[in-house]
């Protein structure tokens, strides 16, 4: 039947690959084209039906399904897989991604679990329109001028070390405020566990960072249009992956080269972070050419924020490197904690303020649609982030080279302990 989603069905067991069709024979959009009992005859089978979807069991004889999926993956790129198995560890949906699978089952599962999974899957294909690079200017001349040189953009890590501060909404605001100006900008939900851009932007996760894991040479801007989705505010969104488990796939090594790769076709990479300092949320910080830590009027804030200064001088961050916001600021404090307080408290400069109003931040987040651009855009909160967005835009699209001590270098000792204790015996303390 033309236009359904073609379905080859992949297990060594024949009972389980009847009870898969059962569970699709009554989708119409759905058509299962064929059953294969063995990797090797899973192989033949795509070749020769190209289907849209492969359903493929991770433990057969011969050739598991992480070994066909490879074959089929370089072989017929178009085909989708979704691996199956009783297996949930993490190195097995490690192993499937980077094998080519696009989504991963736990047996047993139900027939709405499977039906979401193939439409999801099969709506995630590649089609979205590379993203133009970001060009440089031509002198107008009959002799085309030869390409210059550009600056790479810069990526900025919205940051609070303590949760509930507001990181996302700070983070979704600006980067559609910066788009909205024209500035070729994407945010990154790094925020891989439980990343909250999706529902916030209402946005489908159909494809997200994970899909982009081990990729090595073929992480290119195609590519990563192709997982990208881009939000109606024309900005370029990368979401978090679907599921907490699956936040395992992306490595610290994945996160530095994505960002490397996007900072050859953006102008600004926003990066919504987790509190949590793991060694995936430290190679963040460290890659960024900014980080906007969010910090609030109150003593438990306070005493995080400062704890983290401490800690980005002892990672050597330039002081310039952090710029200070103070979200949810209250103007009549009364006997409470100013926002002049929070700066001298801090002994650092308040680089902007994002006035209190729970209401529009929670009517924004129910509706899907960021302050800055709905009908809440000419609120006071909108305006401050909005001014926010154009000090970094002229501050950051001067020319300025991204400071040197951004770049992670291959020989730094792993783990945050590892990483102070080697500059303390660097010190000769």
């Amino acid at each position: 039947m033309a236009g359904n989603i073609r379905v080859l069905i992949v297990d060594d067991l024949p009972e389980t690959r009847e009870n898969v069709r059962k569970l699709l024979q009554f989708e119409s959009d759905i058509e299962v084209i064929g059953q294969a009992g063995t990797g090797e005859e899973a192989v033949k089978m795509a070749k020769e039906h190209q289907p849209d979807i492969i359903l493929m069991d991770i433990n057969m004889p011969g050739i598991d399904g992480i070994g066909a999926s490879q074959q089929i993956t370089e072989s017929v790129p178009s085909v989708q897989i979704i691996i199956m198995s009783v297996q949930s560890d993490p190195n097995y949906l490690r192993r499937a991604m980077m094998a080519g699978a696009r989504d991963f089952l736990t047996k047993p599962f139900g027939g709405d679990e499977l039906v979401a999974a193939i439409r999801r899957v099969h709506d995630k294909r590649p089609t979205v329109t590379a993203a133009p690079a970001r060009q440089a200017r031509q002198v107008s001349s009959n002799v085309p001028a030869e390409p210059m040189a550009l600056p790479e953009g810069n990526v900025i890590a919205v940051y609070s070390p303590k949760g509930g501060a507001g990181c996302t909404t700070t983070a979704i605001n600006l980067a559609v405020a910066l788009a909205r100006r024209g500035r070729r900008t994407i945010l990154v939900d790094g925020s891989l566990q439980f990343g909250d851009v999706s529902v916030m932007l209402n946005m489908k996760a159909m494809t997200s960072i994970a899909d982009l894991s081990d990729r090595g040479s073929e992480l290119d801007q195609e590519l990563i249009s192709s997982i990208s989705q881009v939000h109606r505010s024309n900005l370029n969104v990368l979401l978090a992956p679907p599921r907490p488990e699956m936040a395992d796939i992306v490595t610290e090594e994945n996160i530095k080269q994505l960002l490397a790769v996007l900072k050859e076709s953006f102008d600004f990479i926003i990066v919504d972070t987790t509190s949590y300092l793991s060694e995936k949320t430290l190679s963040i910080l460290d890659q960024a050419d900014k980080i906007v830590l969010i910090a609030q009027q109150n003593l438990s804030s306070l005493k995080n924020v400062s704890r983290f200064f401490d800690l980005a001088e002892s990672l050597e961050y330039e002081t310039q490197k952090v710029w200070l916001v103070v979200n949810r600021a209250k103007t009549k404090q009364g006997k409470g904690i100013s926002v002049h307080d929070v700066g001298k408290a801090l002994k650092r400069p308040v680089y902007g303020t994002i006035p209190d109003d729970e209401i529009t931040v929670t009517d924004a987040s129910n509706q899907g649609v960021p302050m800055v651009m709905g009908e809440h855009q000419k609120k006071p909160i909108s305006l401050a982030i909005i001014k926010i967005a154009d000090q970094i835009a002229r501050e950051l699209m001067e020319g300025k080279t991204p400071m040197s001590n951004n770049k992670v270098e291959a020989d730094k000792p792993k783990g945050l302990f590892g990483r102070l204790f080697s500059r303390r015996e660097s010190a000769g303390g």
